[in-house]
């Protein structure tokens, strides 16, 4: 017979229902950053989260086994604070008793988040998280964003393309800036160990680390502008990207390749920044002009909501759809199963880069291949890598005016 739900030390749900019989309800739990710094990006995944669990629910529920099962989803506000975030966590373990666990957002929130994972042994799907450094000693949590060096390397691999369409020179000059967290320090890495690989078309200029969440980034942006780069390559989260980018222009910079990491083509970047934000590129992990049945249907699926259709939406889609699919597949919610289900399988039918999500079997992280973008004027962008999938021809090296 199959062992009763437990869910967290001691079984604090072992009494809820025995698995021979099944729960009418499966509870989840997940903190978010509904206020502070992240709320754009929180909010866009709790919708995500909702809308998923609604359309379960609406069809009468998860069919585990031969009985459906309705989804009781349980959201709270970590306020945008990683520390408040791993408390929730634990409370929504040995005091919510939830059955399973969808991840946060940002790298030093999800950090914690994964930590108490994996002490109470409980599964927990993620898409706010990019950072390798989350996934080091891990056994529980799985998270979908591919690692920041990996986007590193897709933006060097797409300028070769340029260098060797002689629209950019080789060596490239690059002067890089990366927020000051794992994740842009190995951003940094990876652009250092692109500059190893191929000295004849890689040469760093400068390297500067900033704090998060800064007013000011005059004098960064001085020693960017002495540096004499070509290309300007930052690592930012997105109201640094806005505020940093404003100043960039108000001090009249200019580079003939311009990128803020991941981010670029975000509603809240365009609408701040106007046309100061065109022609930016960025390595992201899903973009809505993807190809394929899967993206079509989902956007039709998430204009109800009225958000804008952003990577953050359709990483907490893909986090609910494969937690809820390993509870189906495994026809149980023991954690055990569920983690085994989730780590083993190959998720088909998925709306990032490759159409299938597959987690490392060592750390958890999954590895999809990254989309590149260009914003185009008038609040536009062009999807320009990988080239099977452009929707246009970059504009390289940017327009001076």
């Amino acid at each position: 017979a199959a062992r009763p739900v437990r869910a967290g030390p001691g079984g604090g749900a072992g009494g809820r229902a025995a698995q021979a019989n099944g729960p009418d309800t499966t509870h989840l739990g997940a903190a978010l950053p509904l206020s502070g710094a992240d709320s754009t990006p929180g909010t866009l995944m709790k919708h995500a989260y909702e809308l998923y669990i609604k359309q379960v629910n609406d069809a009468g529920g998860l069919l585990v086994g031969t009985k459906k099962v309705k989804i009781d989803l349980r959201i709270e506000d970590n306020k945008s604070d990683a520390a408040t975030s791993g408390q929730l966590y634990e409370k929504f373990i040995t005091q919510d008793n939830v059955d399973l666990l969808l991840g946060g957002y940002n790298t030093t929130t999800v950090t914690q988040e994964v930590k108490v994972t994996n002490r109470y042994k409980m599964p927990y799907v993620g898409g706010g998280g990019a950072s390798s450094s989350i996934y080091v000693d891990n056994q529980w949590a799985v998270g979908l964003l591919a690692p920041i060096e990996k986007l590193a390397a897709t933006q060097l691999d797409f300028i070769k393309t340029q260098q060797d369409a002689g629209k950019l020179p080789k060596p490239l000059k690059i002067a890089v800036a990366y927020e000051n967290s794992s994740h842009g320090k190995e951003f940094s890495a990876g652009i250092k160990t692109g500059e190893t690989a191929a000295p004849d078309r890689f040469k760093i200029v400068l390297t500067e680390a900033f704090d998060l969440n800064g007013k000011d980034y005059t004098s960064l942006l001085n020693k960017v502008k002495d540096a004499g780069a070509d290309a300007y390559m930052v690592d930012a989260r997105v109201n640094d990207y806005i505020t940093m980018q404003t100043q960039y222009k108000q001090l009249g910079l200019y580079h003939k390749y311009l990128t803020y990491g991941p981010r670029g083509p975000e509603k809240a970047a365009r609408d701040a920044l106007k046309d100061s934000s065109d022609y930016i590129i960025a390595a992201t992990w899903f973009d809505s002009l993807q190809p394929g049945d899967n993206v079509k249907k989902w956007l039709d699926t998430w204009k109800t909501t009225g958000d804008s259709p952003e990577w953050f939406a359709a990483a907490g889609w893909e986090s609910a759809r494969i937690l809820l699919g390993a509870v189906q597949k495994a026809q149980s919610i023991d954690k055990q199963k569920v983690r085994d289900t989730i780590w083993n399988t190959t998720w088909d039918s998925s709306l990032f880069p490759g159409g299938s999500i597959k987690f490392d079997s060592k750390t958890g992280q999954a590895t999809n291949d990254y989309v590149m973008t260009q914003n185009t004027p008038g609040g536009t962008r062009i999807l320009i890598h990988p080239k099977d999938q452009a929707t246009g021809t970059p504009t390289i090296p940017f327009p001076t005016k």
